[in-house]
């Protein structure tokens, strides 16, 4: 195989206490990666490593099938470029001189700049958006502007890959922007391997083919985004409960921030409720019981249906059936099963027909097991509730009689505090 990196069992430590746990991973050659994690998590430090900034306690870090540590200055140069996250310059030497520095690999000692290294200082400088600054000193410009000189050095480098730590931190959205496009450029025009720390998980999956997702100095997930930012790796890394959506426009994944785990009351979490609905009518329902932090269950449903959608967002446990089908014998025991293992029961306002009545007589069972069930908002007209002669509502009334709970909105049933 032909990788970029190759890391095998990295081991580092800034003390005694490692920073960087027995870290292994592979990069192929052409790839753009992104390092995400909370504060903390060792992104840094793993990037420092891999660039030959730090030297790691114990494991290897390879350079295109050669120990890193064997490479010279200037050959390894020609292979990787790192974009510091601080990029604060202690000389005052022009913006121009700045990006020049980066030929110094391909020049010999005492050597002048040719006119090749010019051109390609320029194109640097043009395509960092940083052409209109030559002249200036370092120190006269602004730290966003900075940190697009320093990408422009590393681009005059030329090197095969190009490490970058937080490239986009002090950049406004429009040059975020404008960076990671160029980035892209290079990666697929040139097969330049791209390999970032990134805060933005959105940006992360917008733009890698892989993401490294690091938490206490760990490696919890590397793949595709969409197989690293998942619901359960997110609330396990950042304590952060999401939903992962699509976006039909950049065809990438990309996550809505829901709540933070702290704020959820680890008593609901425990606290089990089934809900039966469809059509869209779950869709308030769902959310707001899943912000609360309980612990959902949601059917029978048929696939493809909006409420089951929005399940599958949430990662809750569905009890399904095919499209357009009616309530098999076998979905209504596995939806008997999940309203046994609840505690509560909470019907939207759908309407009842021959595809979906056995849901209304799992709610009933459930009255008659003696569990709490609920529903949400009363039907005024009951022609519009039940589609099927009145056995609908022949139901209905008998859930009322037995006990069943009529609220106005789901926000009624979370004042109660249940």
């Amino acid at each position: 195989m032909d990788y970029a990196l190759e890391v095998e069992k990295l081991n580092f430590a800034y003390e005694e206490e490692l920073t960087l746990k027995d870290i292994s991973f592979n990069i192929k050659k052409g790839e753009f990666i992104s390092i995400i994690g909370p504060n903390g998590s060792g992104k840094s430090t793993l990037l420092k490593n891999i660039s030959n900034i730090y030297s790691p306690q114990s494991g290897s870090i390879k350079i295109y099938n050669n120990d890193i540590k064997k490479y010279g200055t200037r050959e390894l140069a020609k292979n990787i470029a790192l974009v510091p996250q601080d990029t604060i310059i202690s000389y005052n030497f022009s913006v121009l001189d700045i990006v020049l520095m980066g030929r110094f690999s391909h020049l010999n000692r005492f050597e002048k700049e040719r006119e090749e290294d010019f051109k390609i200082v320029y194109e640097a400088l043009k395509k960092t958006n940083t052409f209109h600054l030559k002249d200036r000193n370092i120190d006269e410009i602004s730290g966003g502007e900075r940190q697009r000189v320093i990408i422009a050095r590393a681009l005059a480098q030329e090197p095969k890959i190009i490490f970058l730590d937080e490239p986009t931190s002090h950049l406004d959205i429009n040059h975020q922007m404008e960076l990671l496009n160029l980035l892209k450029i290079l990666n697929k025009e040139r097969k330049t391997t791209i390999i970032l720390v990134i805060h933005d998980i959105n940006l992360a999956c917008r733009y890698s083919d892989k993401i490294i997702l690091m938490n206490n100095g760990e490696i919890v997930s590397i793949g595709t985004p969409k197989e690293v930012v998942t619901r359960k790796n997110i609330e396990k890394t950042y304590g952060l409960n999401i939903i992962v959506e699509e976006n039909p426009y950049t065809d990438s994944i990309y996550i809505v921030p829901l709540s933070l785990n702290n704020y959820i009351d680890q008593n609901k979490k425990k606290s089990r409720i089934h809900v039966i609905a469809g059509g869209g009518t779950g869709g308030e329902i769902l959310s707001k019981l899943e912000e609360k932090g309980y612990n959902i269950s949601i059917g029978v449903i048929n696939i493809g249906d909006s409420d089951w959608q929005l399940g599958r967002k949430l990662s809750l446990n569905i009890i399904d059936e095919k499209p357009f089908s009616e309530i098999s014998d076998k979905a209504f025991k596995e939806n008997m099963k999940a309203i046994e293992k609840s505690h509560v029961v909470i019907l939207s306002s759908i309407p009842y027909g021959r595809g979906n009545l056995k849901n209304l007589e799992a709610a009933y069972n459930a009255i008659k097991m003696g569990k709490t069930v609920y529903l949400v908002d009363s039907y005024s007209e009951y022609d519009k509730f039940d589609y099927i002669e009145g056995k609908g509502i022949e139901i209905l009334e008998k859930m009322k009689r037995s006990g069943l709970r009529i609220i106005n909105s789901i926000d009624e049933f979370l004042e109660e505090g249940q």
